[in-house]
């Protein structure tokens, strides 16, 4: 068994005595007088040496173990500090603990690194730092970012084999030195933590007033001290963290509690916007039909198609809407008369307009071009939303105006700003902040007073960004509104040789305006399942003089051409059929001979009017798409256009 420390010491203490008492004696051989008169000298000698060494001893122990209690008490004073404190006060009591720490082994500086990997490699940031010199700062984040093995080579190494690094300055390594010296540090300690078994980041003090090491109670205090710090930072993070997602939490909720209201709000409107225009037609049906005169007959029958055309608009704003949800609002650019397109806007526009005795004044600059490349029905969508909202808010023999002018053009691309003003009921600050917003409306009672889905807007908004420009408001309630909005478009080139006249535009396309009869004779196959649908077709057409026949499915379409491929100048195809869809039709009618494959035009008339639907019938193998309500202009332009081609 190994002797104990103290029995060590005592017969070093005792050689020590021996020594003392031959030269005090002076002698080189002992009598047995001498030897016990020695004796008592020796012992006597090596009593008071060894009360001496051990009271020296026991008076270190006895500071050291008050260092050591001091230390711990302060690691607790530290802890209850930073563990007590709320969490918008968490910083400044961790950095008062810090000092307390510091300043119990007599450091100058006492810092907190976190580790973190990015890209496969090791990093740290230092997150926390007390020095003596300089204030408690409250921005946590001082040097982030930096690489184990680019800044201190050798540390991350001994910090992952659980080392800490305790030394002077002067005697550590060059690269070592070059990073402590700058910043006045003669010792240091550095001491990794370990969180959950996993290398979590390490704590440091440095004295930079003399060398010295640190002693191994004070490494022993300082290594538990910076695991409870570390942990107190990592909780504390923790909390950070739920309470930004409580706060993400909240406000997600209450965005979509308001988000639900709006839209509960939005539905509401519009069965109300549905069923009004839906009662008039039901209604204006029953009177039609109970009426004997012709008079009535054909007011009941004007009456049904404001209605059916206001259902129409409804519903077109709710698909637009849709395609806008869905990110899938298509730009359809051609070369148009930009007066043209202004002028159908204003016709629709001014009969409301006259109605409530308004003046409706229009300015276009010299420097707009006359002819222009872009989305024209995009355009008057935006201009007819902004004119019918003037027209609608404006009091009766009130004033509205339209200002056109060029803002700026650049290789041929146009920037065009249009204004639209009028002397309504106007908008206070808090209604234009969700003015443009999907489902909402400036006001409740708005839609109740005036009507209106509470989507022009929004879907205003969403064209004019994608045509590039911008829309906003200036308003004063009470006393009127100026809307504004810039879009680009292109400059479009000036046919000398054609007037409006007799020009029809088709897809970009300028063709010669119709002549009667031009299409008598042609013969058109219609493969429709719905009656009603088939009729109204036929009905359309009916003074055309063409000659329309019917299929009712697309396996009869299919029949029809096989048997008679040369008898059809065209096909205007339904998607949705029984038995046989419109897309499975045209790819084998596409399939047949070069005749229907290369030369019969097939035209989609369907009421699955969105992107997908429209692509879905060009990869079958369709010409061309018609939406559905049928539009007897566009049916007869694109008759026009593809008979031609056959010609």
């Amino acid at each position: 068994m190994k002797e104990s420390f103290f029995a060590l010491k005592f017969k070093l203490y005792l050689l020590f005595a021996l020594i003392i008492a031959a030269l005090v004696l002076d002698v080189t051989t002992i009598s047995i007088h001498q030897i016990e008169y020695m004796s008592s000298i020796i012992v006597s000698v090596a009593g008071i040496v060894v009360f001496f060494y051990l009271m020296r001893d026991l008076t270190r122990q006895n500071r050291s173990i008050k260092h050591r209690d001091d230390m711990l008490s302060t690691v607790s004073t530290a802890v209850s500090l930073f563990s007590q404190a709320d969490p918008d006060d968490f910083e400044s009591a961790l950095l008062e603990g810090m000092g307390l720490m510091a300043k119990s082994v007599d450091a100058d500086r006492m810092y907190i690194w976190e580790n973190h990997v990015k890209d496969g490699k090791l990093y740290c940031n230092q997150t926390y730092e007390w020095s003596e010199y300089v204030e408690p700062q409250q921005d946590s984040k001082y040097v982030v970012d930096i690489p184990y093995d680019e800044n201190i080579p050798g540390w991350k190494e001994k910090f992952l084999r659980g080392e800490c690094v305790n030394d002077l300055v002067r005697n550590l390594s060059p690269e070592e030195q070059a990073q402590l010296t700058p910043q006045g540090i003669k010792s240091i300690i550095t001491l990794p933590v370990y969180l959950q078994d996993e290398f979590w980041g390490f704590v440091g003090f440095d004295d930079c007033k003399r060398e010295r090491l640190f002693t191994a109670n004070e490494e022993a205090v300082l290594r538990s001290a910076s695991v409870l710090f570390a942990n107190a930072v990592l909780r504390n993070e923790m909390v950070n963290d739920l309470l930004d997602k409580s706060i993400r939490l909240e406000a997600a909720v209450e965005e979509a509690n308001a988000a639900s209201q709006a839209k509960s709000d939005f539905l509401s409107n519009m069965s109300h916007e549905m069923r009004t225009p839906m009662s008039a037609i039901i209604g204006m049906t029953a009177i039609g039909r109970k009426a004997d005169e012709l008079e009535g007959k054909n007011r009941a029958l004007e009456k049904i198609g404001e209605a059916s055309s206001h259902l129409l608009g409804v519903i077109n704003d709710i698909l637009d809407m849709a395609k806008i949800e869905a990110d899938k609002l298509e730009l359809e650019p051609v070369r148009f008369s930009f007066e043209k397109m202004l002028s159908n806007v204003l016709t629709v526009v001014n009969y409301r307009a006259d109605e409530k005795q308004q003046s409706m004044t229009v300015s276009v600059d010299e420097s707009v071009p006359s002819f222009m490349i872009g989305d024209d029905q995009r355009l008057a969508q935006v201009l007819t939303n902004l004119l019918s909202n003037a027209v609608k808010f404006t009091r009766e023999e009130g004033e509205i105006r339209l200002d056109a002018t060029l803002a700026g053009e650049k290789d041929g691309v146009c920037e065009l700003k249009i204004q639209i003003s009028d002397n309504g009921i106007g908008i206070s600050p808090e209604q234009i902040n969700k003015l443009f917003a999907a489902f909402e409306q400036a006001d409740r009672g708005t839609s109740r007073k005036y009507g209106g889905t509470g989507l022009g807007l929004a879907i205003t908004k969403r064209i004019v960004n994608k045509m590039g420009g911008s829309i906003w408001v200036e308003s004063d309630l009470g006393k009127g509104s100026t809307f504004s909005f810039t879009v680009n478009v292109g400059r479009g080139v000036i046919d000398e040789k054609a007037s409006d006249d007799c020009l029809l535009e088709v897809q970009g396309e300028l063709i010669p305006a119709m002549n009667t009869g031009e299409l008598s004779g042609r013969k058109i196959l219609v493969a429709e399942d719905v009656e009603i649908n088939r009729e109204i077709v036929v009905a359309l057409l009916e003074e055309t003089g063409v000659h329309i026949d019917c299929a009712e499915n697309g396996k009869e379409a299919l029949k029809m051409i096989s048997e008679e491929p040369e008898k059809y100048d065209i096909v205007f195809m339904d998607m949705r059929m029984p038995e046989m869809d419109g897309l499975e039709a045209t790819r084998r009618i596409r399939g047949l001979a070069p005749r229907q494959r290369d030369r019969l035009p097939i035209i989609a008339m369907t009421a699955n009017v969105f992107k997908d639907d429209i692509e879905a019938c060009l990869a079958a193998g369709m010409d061309d798409h018609i939406g559905k309500p049928l539009d007897l202009d566009r049916i007869i332009r694109t008759l026009r256009k593809y008979c031609m081609m056959v010609s």
